[in-house]
């Protein structure tokens, strides 16, 4: 069985490995990127990595549901000899502070497992009337408390308030007047619930269309847990063949972590802000990769090609989501969807020469390299249509 205990170590190597170490002597390196963040599924912004915790406590939650499905185990058995079944669907609390330490952590997700599934009647053997939530997945203990109050048996199971003719409710007193509607009122919500007599009572799972747990889908559900719905643009980044680390970086360039002088200045580093393409003002991740006088020119010649007609928007990601939805034809879009990390991708080299090697190339040669490195990507996607970036390297 799985613990999360022997994981504290990988995830430590984890964060270290794609955090940027510093050199000996010049004390800790720069995490890019929240970790939690990282751990995001890419269609959610993150890198897909594993979260560890998630991953074990989905783990974990398949001996529950195990527990739930499997009769006449005799792992079930010896489970129910040592704690007692609270009910048919999980044991008492464990309470015990030594041994069985394990299921003990198993035990203590039931509330998280009892969040995501829902109780199915079958011929009503298991299920509680009063006390489980068979219906609309509320107790009717807590839909009709008056009711609840003055039953015969609170502790009935579905089988027992039902007969051939119907249900049959049965009271400690007779009703009130106002009573009366209340039961119509009960009667009614039960109105479309009928026993099947030869199927069992079931627990299914709500994130599955066959109503099976899964590990994959109980880690997704935990992952998304608190998280905004997902953005197709972040989707469009990864698809293709282009590079990994262009990937990546793309990814770091729309979520403004690279490492440009604003981001090291946040992070207590004390430089002159100046952008080294235009020398013209500070550099921050928008300026340098949207409206520094260098790049725009590079934008420039693949809009006039396209003859789009465009606004630069404010911060790199809108423009990512406004520029994978325009294009020409149906070729031509899957060349058009490169653009921005193709550029992204020379500007960053450019910068990095004129900061690290004092070299700095002309405007006329980072255009000429930005519309090579975009043919070879097409070359390699097998993209046809590309007469317009021909032209355009021989014009230079």
């Amino acid at each position: 069985m799985p613990t999360y205990g022997m994981s504290l170590f990988p995830d430590k190597l984890r964060r270290n490995f794609l955090g940027k170490k510093g050199k000996e002597g010049e004390g800790k390196g720069y995490y890019l990127v929240k970790w939690n963040t990282v751990m995001l599924s890419k269609e959610r912004g993150g890198l897909g990595i594993k979260n560890l915790r998630i991953q074990n406590k989905s783990l974990l939650m398949k001996w529950l549901w195990r527990y739930t499905s499997e009769e006449g185990t005799l792992w079930k058995e010896m489970i129910v000899a040592k704690y007692g079944e609270l009910n048919p669907w999980c044991t008492e609390i464990v309470s015990e502070p030594y041994g069985w330490r394990v299921w003990r952590s198993i035990r203590a997700l039931w509330n998280s497992m009892e969040e995501n599934v829902f109780l199915k009647i079958g011929n009503g053997n298991k299920i509680k009337f009063w006390r489980d939530g068979w219906i609309d997945q509320i107790p009717l203990s807590e839909s009709f408390p008056d009711l609840f109050s003055i039953c015969n048996n609170p502790e009935a199971r579905v089988c027992e308030c039902w007969t051939t003719q119907g249900w049959d409710l049965s009271f400690r007193r007779l009703l009130n007047d106002w009573e009366v509607d209340r039961v119509a009122s009960f009667l009614e919500k039960l109105g479309g619930t009928n026993l099947v007599t030869n199927a069992p009572d079931r627990v299914i799972w709500k994130h599955n269309k066959d109503g099976k747990f899964t590990v994959d889908s109980a880690y997704k559900k935990g992952i998304q847990a608190g998280v905004r719905g997902y953005h197709h643009h972040w989707k469009s980044i990864w698809r293709g063949l282009i590079p990994t680390k262009v990937k990546c970086f793309t990814w770091l360039v729309i979520k403004r972590a690279c490492l440009t002088q604003e981001v090291l200045q946040k992070k207590g580093k004390q430089l002159v802000p100046r952008c080294f393409l235009c020398n013209l003002t500070g550099e921050t991740n928008n300026h340098l990769f949207l409206h520094c006088k260098f790049t725009a020119q590079i934008w420039e010649l693949f809009l006039n090609i396209t003859c789009c007609s465009w606004s630069m928007p404010e911060h790199t990601s809108d423009l990512f989501k406004c520029w994978i939805r325009k294009g020409g034809s149906k070729t031509q879009k899957k060349w058009w969807k490169l653009i921005p990390s193709c550029i992204w991708w020379s500007v960053w080299k450019e910068r990095n020469g004129r900061c690290f090697e004092d070299r700095s190339n002309s405007i006329h040669k980072v255009k000429w390299n930005c519309l090579v490195s975009l043919l070879f990507w097409c070359k390699q996607l097998c993209i046809e249509d590309v007469d317009q970036i021909i032209e355009l390297i021989g014009s230079l």
